[in-house]
């Protein structure tokens, strides 16, 4: 398989195709890397609840945040160490900075917000309310 060459030395095509993405990361920026994870938003009788897909991120990663209608989900999810990773053969799974806003049409209270991790899932349920109630707050996690 390897046709000759000594163990460990990678094909020019490999070689180029690592430099390329090497030198892609480093020219990003944090804004280029946002990822935005799936996401749901339904309806209770009692509250609006955004069920965001989160496996693998650590909960004290994750911020939620009000801002008038738009809350919005962000954080990081860590990737595997830079150093320890000599090749990658796919990498489908999003790593680094995410963020995702959801803005919400409808009267809610954000002061009464509640986030909660489990099995990989975020749930922020946000109670329904008659008139619109304007805050910018920060949603504590599993409080």
């Amino acid at each position: 398989m390897n046709q000759g060459k000594p163990p460990g030395e990678r094909n020019p095509f490999q070689q180029c195709l690592s430099d390329f993405y090497r030198m892609r990361r480093a020219l990003r920026g944090r804004r280029g890397d946002v990822w935005h994870p799936s996401t749901d938003v339904y309806e209770t009788d009692e509250h609006i609840v955004i069920k965001a897909s989160l496996p693998g991120v650590e909960p004290a990663h994750i911020k939620v945040d009000c801002n008038g209608e738009v809350i919005t989900i962000c954080g990081v999810r860590q990737g595997p160490d830079r150093q320890a990773v000599r090749t990658y053969h796919q990498m489908e799974i999003p790593n680094g900075y995410f963020e995702r806003r959801v803005a919400i049409h409808r009267p809610f209270d954000p002061r009464e917000a509640r986030a909660e991790y489990r099995e990989g899932f975020l749930y922020v349920r946000v109670p329904k309310a008659q008139e619109p109630v304007r805050y910018v707050i920060s949603i504590r996690l599993n409080a």
